[in-house]
């Protein structure tokens, strides 16, 4: 995919703007089972459900209104290994302290513990495609998206969810905290109303000319391109921008995390290290399984809508919740995830 310069730095902005956002607002998929488990509210869930309905909308606005050609989704059919891998990854994040974004965004604050983490995503991969390569019947099968648009329901889903994020921008715009945006900038943290709007807004933009992009994406296509290299195939990004663009999120989580005075290389963390190996394993050996880690989808696989997506993601849910009760049963905490206000907050303790 050949691009300008100026392409280029425009795609790694909005990169590192999902970065900077997600940071801000820390979220992850386990803490949003946690904030159900402790307050029995799901704030944080109802915010991924809004990034979606973001990501529709703009990669909809720019494709049937705006004729954009959009590379071919990477879509997947239902399977009960998608299913088993979602169950996996979930009790992998578990043991790992976080999912595929706070994975990120302690790495971007300075945990070096989550080197070990993504190292053994890569492993687990590579187990998987070893695997694959020894047992026949185990193979990742592509399938239509569950419906496909046309221009009618094109149009009545663009206007329905234009008219929400029309809403939900006036929403934000008069409960936006008085002050200078410098201040506001630099708070610790963001509403998660304002992070869906941006995350979705970015990674619609990018999903439209890029396609499936999400890091967890690019570790996977990385390993098994170094397993059975293979061409790019036709319309899909660069292997180049894909990393680039995986650099820019951590840019991103940085700078969010040196602004807000977090940024500190922690060598302590290197004393989990077997949580973090494991709990990469079997994160890497889930995402390879959906395929797709959590980011794959919810910025990429469900606005796409492909099948595999959200029973892949329920699963992931459900192995949370199973890994977060084993946890209690064998007298460790939760943390108290509170959300309200649109921000959430973390205390130590059960419930």
């Amino acid at each position: 995919m050949a691009t300008h310069i100026e392409v280029w730095i425009a795609f790694f902005a909005l990169a590192g703007l999902v970065g900077f956002f997600a940071d801000r607002t820390s979220i992850c998929t386990v803490k949003a089972v946690e904030e159900i488990f402790t307050t029995r509210r799901a704030f944080m869930l109802l915010s991924f459900a809004k990034t979606v309905l973001w990501v529709t909308g703009v990669t909809i606005g720019l494709v049937w209104w705006i004729g954009l050609t959009r590379p071919a989704p990477l879509n997947f059919g239902i399977a009960w290994s998608g299913v088993f891998g979602g169950v996996l990854f979930g009790i992998g994040a578990v043991c790992n302290g976080g999912c595929a974004f706070s994975t990120l965004t302690r790495l971007g604050n300075g945990n070096l513990g989550m080197i070990i983490t993504l190292s053994g995503f890569a492993a687990g991969v590579t187990i998987f495609e070893l695997i694959r390569f020894s047992i026949d019947g185990i193979e990742i099968v592509r399938a239509a998206p569950l419906f496909e648009l046309n221009y009618v329901p094109a149009t009545l889903l663009g206007l329905a969810l234009t008219f929400w994020m029309t809403w939900e921008l006036v929403r934000l715009w008069r409960t936006a905290p008085s002050g200078r945006w410098s201040t506001l900038l630099l708070s610790p943290r963001f509403r998660l109303s304002t992070a869906a709007a941006v995350i979705g807004v970015s990674n619609g933009i990018l999903y439209t000319y890029l396609g499936t992009w999400s890091y967890t994406h690019t570790l996977r296509s990385g390993v098994e391109q170094m397993i059975v290299p293979a061409d790019v195939g036709a319309g899909q990004v660069s292997a180049a921008m894909l990393w680039w663009l995986f650099l820019a999120l951590v840019v991103g989580v940085i700078v969010s995390s040196v602004l807000s005075r977090r940024f500190v290389l922690d060598w302590r963390a290197l004393t989990g290290w077997q949580g973090f190996l494991w709990g990469g394993i079997l994160m890497g050996l889930g995402a390879a399984l959906v395929p797709g880690g959590n980011d794959v989808l919810l910025l990429n696989a469900i606005p796409g809508l492909s099948p595999h997506a959200l029973p892949a993601y329920l699963a992931m849910l459900a192995g949370i919740a199973i890994a977060l009760m084993v946890v209690k049963w064998r007298g460790g905490e939760w943390k108290v995830v509170n959300c309200s206000g649109d921000q959430c907050q973390e205390l130590k303790g059960s419930q």
